[in-house]
Order: structure tokens, then sequence, then C-alpha cells
């Protein structure tokens, strides 16, 4: 793990035996959202929203809606339209070197994020 303070260094280089770029992810679980925001993301990564508009922020983070949450694309800059929540996960993802973030429910807590969604609070 880099530390928070580590500038994000793109590792979209190519390998010397291939011409494909590989990107990575960070697994994120749907707990470090808040209600407002889940609601948002399935909102805006409706298919008929998406078949609609990909203008604005909807087309920057499009990825898509799994199962049991979301993909999205993690901006290199801050981005104000994003939820406060959101953005500050894309971020923490760019720091750790992800290029997106895969929200799921199963994935495991996070200390270095705050656990925002009633549903997976401890009672």
């Amino acid at each position: 793990m880099l530390p928070a303070n580590t500038p994000y260094e793109p590792k979209h280089a190519s390998t010397p035996d291939s011409d494909q770029i590989k990107r990575s992810f960070l697994d994120v679980s749907n707990s470090h959202l808040s209600p407002e925001t889940c609601e948002w993301l399935d909102a805006q990564l409706a298919d008929n929203f998406l078949r609609a508009s990909r203008a604005g922020v909807t087309g920057l983070i499009a990825g898509g809606k799994t199962r049991f949450g979301w993909f999205v694309y993690a901006p290199e800059e801050p981005t104000p339209e994003l939820p406060a929540d959101l953005a500050r996960i894309c971020a923490y993802a760019r720091t750790h070197g992800a290029d997106y973030v895969l929200f799921d429910c199963d994935a495991p807590l996070n200390r270095d994020l705050p656990v925002l969604h009633p549903d997976f609070l401890d009672e």
C-alpha cells in the first residue's frame, strides 16, 4: 500500500511482452457510500439514462451497475459534480494506484474509509 501522501503515477505503460494496457481497480464495500449516493449511482448508471445522455459527470464515471454494486472510473482530477463520499473514495483509489472502483456489498470494510450506510453498521 502506498502512503496517503504518495503522488499517483499511472501504471498504464505497456509491458515488454505485450502492447496491452492493464488497469487496476480498488474493491470497496458499499458501506462506505451513503444511502443517497447509492441511489444517485443507481439513477446515473441506469441503462436508459446512459443511453439517453453520455454528457456530464455520468459519462466521466460510467462503468456500470453490477448485481451487488457498481463499477466506476475514478477521475484523475477532482470532480465537484460527484457526491462528496464518492469523490473521496475515487481520490483514495487513485492514491493507491487504482483507475477504477468496484463497489460490492461483500467487499471487506476499509479501515481508512468511514462507514456511511446504516445497513452496514454494527448493531
